[in-house]
């Protein structure tokens, strides 16, 4: 009798689970092996709505039936704390009960504590509430005594300047500073030497010397590059020549020698023969306007980058090597006007290099300079 309830408990597991994944109603005839008695009472057990029919395929076809509520599957009666006889009646609810945690079992007895912890327990607060105590001691003590900052005396601008800053005041020009420092390190003739014509594709190079003794200086005298009016430089360059204190002297080196020993060293030929050419003698001491010097001036000469604007002595003799080259470049103009070298002094422009182009180079030009050098001048024969 227990085997044959315990064999249909476990088929009847089975079938109760098909027919809650199927949501749908299923009817089964007793099997046989079994009494009748025995498959009412599973029946009454699970509570199920169960067809005298047997199992047909048509209802397949049909639309899904809703699940009754109180239908309930084989694994509910495993949860735990589910009384099965129960549900079985359709009494109780299926949800299982929260587990809950008594509130004598969180608390903690004090007594049941050791003294030394109690004790240590004590010191803590007593430690916190001192904490306490001195932060708003503190608090107390910042708002009533004022710190350095807040007892000084802030004033606050009336206005704010919001205008635009000032530029910074031009630079008063060439001084006399170099020289004065070597004059007094016991150099009587202390000149200063500049060139013009470095960069021309036409035209010579030139260098010249001045020497502005003391008290000597004519207004006006700036870096010849700065000068952007010609007659300007014109002007300086005649009050330069007119005054008999100030020695000058230049030196030329054509185009013909700047092929035969290049640019660099013709212009340093050039500022080492205008020291030379100087009226009184040779100097004491050269101002040379740039980075390099000349040989032969090695033991009696110094470089200044951009002398041209800090000397007067290298800003005098720049005007004159300017416009002494542009009086030569203007008279080339007159031979060979297509070139217009009275406009652009030899220098490539635009229009230079069309011309250069169109005419083919003449005998001002430099043949070793680009891109001359590169020019088939066959065809200009």
């Amino acid at each position: 009798m227990r085997l044959g309830r315990l064999s249909s408990v476990i088929l009847l597991r089975h079938t109760t689970h098909n027919t809650v994944a199927s949501s749908k109603r299923v009817s089964f005839a007793p099997l046989s092996g079994f009494h009748r008695h025995h498959h009412q009472n599973t029946r009454a057990f699970l509570g199920l709505r169960i067809k005298n029919s047997c199992f047909s395929t048509s209802a397949m076809n049909k639309k899904p039936i809703k699940p009754d509520p109180k239908q309930r599957g084989m694994g509910m009666f495993l949860q735990r704390g589910v009384n099965i006889a129960t549900q079985a009646k359709g009494e109780g609810t299926t949800t299982p009960p929260k587990k809950t945690i008594s509130a004598e079992t969180t608390t903690l007895k004090v007594s049941s504590l050791p003294k030394r912890i109690e004790g240590e327990d004590k010191e803590d607060q007593e430690g916190a509430q001192k904490r306490k105590t001195n932060k708003t001691s503190k608090k107390e003590t910042t708002k009533t005594t004022p710190s350095r900052q807040s007892a000084r005396k802030r004033e606050k601008p009336e206005k704010l300047d919001v205008s635009s800053p000032k530029k910074k005041p031009k630079a008063a020009g060439p001084t006399k500073y170099h020289e004065n420092s070597r004059r007094e390190k016991g150099y009587k003739r202390v000149c200063g030497v500049d060139e013009a014509g470095r960069g021309p594709l036409a035209g010579p190079v030139i260098a010249a010397a001045c020497i502005l003794p003391e008290g000597v200086q004519i207004e006006g005298v700036d870096d010849s590059k700065k000068i952007n009016s010609e007659e300007e430089r014109e002007l300086l360059y005649e009050a330069i020549m007119e005054d008999k204190r100030i020695e000058t002297a230049y030196w030329i080196c054509d185009e013909k020698r700047i092929d035969q020993i290049n640019i660099l060293e013709a212009t340093m030929e050039c500022m080492r023969k205008s020291t030379e050419m100087l009226p009184g003698g040779p100097v004491d001491w050269a101002l040379i306007d740039g980075n390099k010097i000349p040989k032969g001036l090695e033991d009696k000469a110094e470089a200044i980058v951009k002398g041209d604007a800090k000397s007067q002595c290298i800003a005098t003799a720049s005007i004159v090597a300017k416009v002494t080259r542009d009086r030569m470049m203007r008279e080339i103009d007159t031979k060979y006007p297509q070139y217009g070298f009275k406009d652009h002094k030899g220098y490539g422009t635009k229009a230079h290099c069309q011309a250069i182009e169109k005419y083919g180079p003449c005998e001002y030009h430099r043949m070793t300079f680009a891109p001359i050098k590169y020019m088939d001048l066959s065809k200009y024969e």
